[in-house]
């Protein structure tokens, strides 16, 4: 299933666990006035919005993100319409060829990667477009720790019949080694990692469920055909329903944070 406007603009609405992860990366950043930064995977923009107004009319920020939906959301929005430091454009981190070599100060990569398919070329690829001394930033998910959504995920679709619809380009949460060696291959050899322990709260299976078809672009179900979606959906809410307490879901998860240097 592919991103729809319902599934983007409802991002807007419960993404703000991704925006508070967010910050936390920019922190580590220290993005600064007159600075050129690139936003991989920036959805509807909110962030990439920010990181304009801490750049300054000095600086200018480009947004990419694959969905169509979100760019246009991004687009839209308040942002473009009174800055003109800050644009966006529909791309892959695979592929930055719209860019120059050396062309960035920063490369912000914030709850994206794990979604990115080929993860040694597109490292590669930020490398390339950033100047010397330019610094990257990446967090997201740590493959060294299981969250309860990939527990409950990976224990649905493994079940029959969705069993017989293995997910190709599923998310792959690196550990903290495997992402070392990627960042050895693309030439980052300056780089420290942090663990942003954070807590997603949920009033029920509903709310968490709805979150993740948001934040996933409907990838919530694996590549299971639209007509058994419902049935996994209540299935996995069943699982939900097995952690909810009377304060609802405390869904602890751990984000590697990463800032490397070229």
């Amino acid at each position: 299933m592919s991103d729809t406007e319902d599934l983007a603009r409802g991002y807007t609405l419960v993404n703000d666990t991704q925006y508070n992860a967010g910050l936390f990366l920019l922190e580590r950043l220290q993005v600064r006035p007159g600075e050129h930064v690139l936003d991989i995977g920036c959805g509807p923009g909110n962030l990439t919005a920010h990181i304009a107004d801490l750049v300054g009319q000095a600086g200018t920020v480009v947004g990419i993100d694959p969905s169509p939906e979100r760019i246009a959301i991004a687009s839209s929005g308040p942002g473009p319409s009174k800055s003109s430091n800050l644009s966006f454009y529909e791309g892959r981190a695979e592929d930055l060829s719209r860019f120059a070599p050396a062309s960035f100060d920063v490369v912000y990569v914030n709850s994206t990667f794990h979604w990115v398919q080929d993860q040694a070329g597109a490292l590669l690829e930020f490398a390339r477009v950033l100047r010397p001394g330019g610094r990257l930033g990446i967090s997201g998910g740590s493959g060294d720790f299981v969250a309860a959504h990939e527990r409950i995920k990976a224990d649905v679709l493994a079940r029959e019949p969705y069993r017989n619809f293995p997910e190709e380009a599923g998310p792959k949460f690196l550990k903290r080694t495997e992402l070392e060696a990627l960042l050895d291959q693309a030439g980052f050899s300056k780089r420290s990692f942090e663990i942003n322990t954070i807590v997603k709260s949920a009033r029920d299976g509903t709310e968490m469920i709805e979150w993740l078809d948001t934040s996933s672009s409907g990838k919530t179900y694996g590549a299971i055909p639209l007509h058994l979606r419902p049935r996994a959906r209540e299935e996995m809410k069943l699982e939900w329903d097995k952690i909810t307490t009377g304060d609802g879901i405390k869904m602890q998860m751990e984000l590697l944070v990463t800032v490397a240097i070229k």
